[in-house]
């Protein structure tokens, strides 16, 4: 399973805020509820430019005449394709179009996600699918990662989070009034936001503790089937983040990479090469002897 560590500014946060209330959907002129249909022609525009040459498309939002994509992607049949998908009507979108999901569980709880990645599962395997796929199955920890030497210190210097989660999420109830297709992110007002033991533990929006905490967390999803792990880093001091980074890639990552994806220390290598040799020489002493007494029949002959 692979994780990728996400940061981003504050001004970045007040965006993000602004466009889940609908403020950026207005300045492009989106209507909510075309949002959904518009990304979905997207994507299929998308792919026939990556897959066809010369390529052209008609639909609804999108009308291109026939043209050539230069330079071509040089990934074959082209680079993977995820979308975010925070609703289980999502999840079954990108299942159906063949393409990753990346899933979030607003700050619900870990059985919503995994009822996703479930639901993931049955509509890509349930579906024909026309063009090649790229089925990922990844999951967004929005609230933030947080790694320390201690599962208290963590938590401490973590907390602050709880605001920026708050000042994120603030919208959510405004923009589920706008479009059934967003009806689903009005739950989150029944989210304890304060609940320090819930929003740390239960609501799958942090992965706050000392290593051996996160490693314990972030088994939980690779448990659930998850290709990859989305972890939020921001925030907090920068000392704090640094630190946390350095810990969560030194002891937490290695617990979930193949292991010759991982790179290892010097003197790591070279122990495992010398308790190696005993049995290369055994195995040497067994081929040579082998080799003299065939060697000592031929002499015979």
């Amino acid at each position: 399973m692979r994780a990728v560590l996400l940061g981003c500014t504050q001004w970045q946060n007040r965006r993000t805020h602004a466009a889940r209330d609908g403020v950026a959907l207005r300045a492009f002129e989106v209507d909510p509820s075309d949002n959904k249909s518009q990304w979905r022609e997207g994507v299929e525009l998308i792919r026939r430019a990556f897959l066809e040459d010369p390529f052209s498309f008609v639909g609804e939002h999108y009308k291109i005449p026939p043209r050539s994509l230069v330079p071509k992607p040089l990934q074959a049949p082209y680079p993977p394709i995820s979308a975010a998908a925070g609703s289980p009507s999502s999840v079954e979108t990108a299942a159906a179009m063949g393409i990753g999901a990346i899933m979030g569980g607003l700050f619900l709880g870990f059985d919503l996600v995994e009822n996703m990645v479930k639901l993931y599962d049955e509509r890509l395997a349930a579906t024909d699918h026309p063009y090649p796929i790229t089925p990922r199955k990844m999951v967004a920890v929005s609230g933030g990662m947080h790694c320390a030497e201690t599962t208290a210190r963590a938590r401490r210097e973590a907390k602050p989070l709880f605001e920026m989660v708050k000042l994120s999420t603030g919208a959510y109830e405004r923009l589920s009034k706008l479009s059934k297709d967003y009806a689903y992110m009005g739950a989150v007002k029944d989210v304890d936001f304060d609940d320090e033991e819930y929003m740390f533990e239960h609501s799958q929006g942090f992965i706050v503790g000392d290593p051996d905490h996160c490693i314990e967390q972030v088994r939980r999803y690779a448990d659930m089937g998850v290709d990859a792990l989305v972890l939020r880093v921001d925030s907090l001091p920068h000392d704090q983040l640094m630190r946390s980074i350095e810990l969560f890639g030194k002891y937490v990552i290695p617990h979930f990479k193949h292991p010759r994806n991982v790179v290892r220390s010097a003197d790591d290598v070279l122990a495992d090469i010398r308790a190696a040799r005993p049995a290369h020489e055994e195995e040497l002493r067994r081929f040579q002897s082998k080799h003299n007494l065939e060697n000592a029949a031929e002499e015979v002959r």
